[in-house]
């Protein structure tokens, strides 16, 4: 059970916790009230935007594709001056926005006298201006994904929309093959002035070519490299020269083998070489050769003094002696040849160094002839190369090629596209809807009427303590308990008594101060009808009218001999005088007596606060009805005095800032705000204001001092006996 007391000391402290942030039934009020700013602006806004589109010009697009290819068609591939291509995404945004850039729009311009033209653009516009109006209507756009770029025009003119797209294109084709023109005029200009220089530069190789043949005139010189007789001689010699040092060489291997022969082993001789004259020898060692062998097997079958082995061993010397003969035979053969090879070597040694002399003289001739020779092929392949991109670059401007080409031609736009009505009307409608919601806002948040008791807690700070609803017209002053118990208002006063009855902590808090902030908030009225219930109770209540300002529900009590509030304030007259009965037992009503302008200072005197500790002697409750909070400061005097301060809000009378500043006026001077009384009685237009509460009253004014005298304290009782105030 903790947790209650702390809910209550919150809800306490801060009035407006449980308040809902948002609260519909106020949203939806404001738009009852003020919901026709919201059509009125949807109205106007549609209104304009139908005058609008009645006046404005209409407008036509024109829509035309043309689809770039890859690579244009090629009659001459010369680079810069052949068609572009466009390969990759960079060249197609080139082709792009060329097409869409102001020289191209220029042409096209002056193509259709758009500068004169008085339907296109205003007269004194310039040729900057219209070019600029004309890149507003055209769009230029490379389709997402495709080779597609697409071109739309706007004009008032569906003709001339349709012929300006097909312009652009042609224009394009034009612009490109100018510039192509313009580049291989240039091109040309440049190739002839080089194709000058380089006949001269060949004219001149060749004069100097010619010379050197004239001055040098050697047999071959033209030939190939090697070549001529000086050449070929030298060549010859050399090969002779090869063939005799072969010849020596081998003469003299052979001498060498000769040389060393060794009659017991004619098998030295097998590695010369076969020729005449060492055929014989060959033979005769074979037949040495066959005949030791015979020999060596007549040695195993006879002796030594055999007849047979003596003639064979005759044999064997015998042969072995012809073979050293034919080998010292053939040496000097071989000696003698091999000193004729020696000598023929030389010879031909010094031939060849002597054409070998003459051969470099004329091979320096040759290599310089060589070099002026290549210099003049040089001059005339690179004069002949010039010469023939001349002749390309001045054919190119003469066969154009386009890379583009139509994919969707431009068609007559038959409907105009602007101004778009499916979209200007709903946009105005949302324009002037938002509008209307700003104006209702604004209107809203400049009305500082209090509309709900929502907005009353927030400005006051305070809680809802009862609400009342609206009487019937014409019983406004009523004292409805009495004349309509059984209502929703009397229910509703019989609530508040409730809640403002003093808490068991503070029995002696008796006193109830009823303000508003200004007038008209049916302050008297909840005054008189909460005294009625807490006399209906069984409670004496005391109602005391402390408005001195003007009559309120003493009006009909202010009179000279009755006295009231101010004459006792001032010390001229009794209480008593002023104290009377009411039809309703239990209910008495001290008035306010004549009205007075200085009742701010009697009400801060001490007169007051002692009236006030007089009146709980005979009454239960005292029941304070003041002037209004922000009117006059009366009600301020008396709050300080009050145990507990209802303050009374009419609907659509109070301002917010009126009741947060009488709020805090009344904590300020020490006043105990217990809350808000939330009066939802209408408020009447002026000329027809709505009857004043009045206390009814059944005799005059209690009897004073002596009356009690003379009934004595013993006599009186709280049942039978009217409370007198001395």
């Amino acid at each position: 059970m903790p947790a209650a007391p702390r809910s209550t000391e919150l809800a306490i402290a801060e009035p407006t916790l449980y308040l809902p942030k948002v609260e519909p039934g106020r949203l939806f009020g404001i738009l009852l009230r003020r919901g026709w700013l919201v059509i009125l602006g949807m109205a106007l806004a549609v209104g304009a935007m139908a005058y609008y589109v009645k006046k404005a010009p209409k407008i036509y697009v024109s829509t035309g594709s043309v689809e770039v290819s890859s690579h244009a068609p090629r009659v001459l591939n010369i680079d810069g001056l052949s068609p572009e291509d466009s390969k990759d995404l960079e060249q197609l945004r080139t082709i792009e926005r060329n097409m869409a850039s102001s020289a191209l729009l220029m042409r096209v311009a002056k193509s259709h006298d758009l500068f004169t033209a008085k339907d296109f653009a205003p007269p004194g516009t310039s040729e900057q201006g219209v070019v600029a109006l004309l890149a507003s209507r055209t769009r230029v756009e490379l389709d997402r994904g495709t080779r597609v770029v697409v071109i739309s025009v706007e004009d008032t003119d569906p003709e001339r929309a349709k012929s300006i797209v097909e312009s652009l294109v042609s224009e394009y084709d034009l612009w490109i093959k100018d510039r192509r023109e313009d580049l291989a005029r240039r091109a040309v200009e440049g190739l002839a002035k080089e194709e000058e220089k380089l006949r001269q530069s060949m004219d001149a190789a060749n004069a100097r070519l010619q010379e050197f043949r004239e001055t040098h005139p050697v047999p071959g010189l033209e030939g190939r490299e090697g070549s001529g007789p000086v050449t070929d001689q030298l060549g010859a010699l050399n090969t002779q020269l090869t063939q005799a040092k072969s010849e020596r060489l081998r003469l003299e291997a052979e001498y060498e083998s000769f040389k060393k022969f060794d009659p017991e082993d004619p098998d030295s001789l097998g590695g010369i070489a076969t020729t005449a004259r060492s055929e014989e020898v060959l033979s005769l060692s074979r037949s040495l050769q066959a005949k030791e062998l015979e020999f060596a097997k007549i040695k195993e079958r006879y002796l030594f003094k055999h007849p047979v082995f003596k003639e064979a061993d005759r044999e064997v010397t015998s042969l072995k002696e012809d073979l050293i003969g034919a080998v010292r035979s053939a040496g000097k053969a071989l000696e003698r040849s091999y000193h004729v090879a020696l000598e023929n070597e030389a010879k031909l040694q010094g031939e060849v160094e002597g054409a070998r002399t003459v051969a470099i003289g004329v091979e320096g001739v040759r290599s310089n002839f060589d070099a002026l020779k290549r210099e003049a092929d040089a001059a005339r392949e690179l004069h002949a190369t010039v010469d023939l991109r001349l002749r390309e670059t001045a054919l190119t401007s003469a066969v154009a090629a386009s890379a583009i080409t139509w994919a969707e031609p431009p068609f007559v736009p038959e409907k105009a596209t602007k101004p778009a009505k499916k979209i200007l009307f709903p946009l105005a409608a949302f324009v002037g809807m938002m509008g209307g919601f700003t104006l209702l806002v604004g209107s809203e948040l400049r009305d500082g009427r209090v509309r709900d008791s929502a907005s009353a807690a927030r400005a006051t700070g305070a809680p809802l303590l009862a609400s009342l609803p609206p009487l019937e017209a014409g019983r406004e002053g009523d004292m409805v308990l009495l004349s309509d118990p059984a209502s929703p208002t009397a229910e509703a006063f019989r609530r508040l008594r409730a809640i403002l009855l003093p808490p068991q902590a503070k029995p002696d808090a008796r006193t109830i101060l009823f303000a508003s902030a200004v007038p008209g908030e049916g302050r008297s009225l909840c005054a008189m009808n909460y005294a009625a219930s807490l006399a209906m109770q069984g409670q004496r209540t005391l109602l005391l009218d402390g408005d001195m300002r003007r009559p309120g529900l003493s009006r009909e009590h202010v009179k000279a001999e009755f006295g009231g509030l101010g004459d006792y304030l001032s010390g001229k007259s009794d209480p008593a005088k002023a104290c009377f009965p009411t039809a309703l037992p239990n209910l008495y009503l001290m008035s306010s007596g004549p009205m007075r302008d200085d009742a701010a200072e009697l009400l801060s005197g001490t007169r007051f606060p002692a009236l006030l500790e007089d009146a709980y002697r005979w009454f239960d409750a005292v029941v304070i009805d003041s002037p209004p909070v922000l009117a006059v400061s009366d009600a301020l005097a008396i709050s300080r005095y009050a145990d507990r301060v209802c303050l009374v809000v009419r609907q659509n009378a109070s301002e917010r800032k009126n009741l947060r500043k009488a709020a805090e006026m009344i904590r300020a001077t020490g006043g105990n705000l217990m809350g808000f009384v939330w009066n939802e009685l209408p408020v009447r237009s002026k000329g027809h204001s709505a009857p004043e509460p009045v206390v009814p009253f059944s005799h005059p004014a209690l009897a004073g001092p002596a009356a009690e005298a003379k009934t004595g304290e013993g006599s009186a009782s709280p049942e039978s006996s009217s409370p007198v105030i001395s």
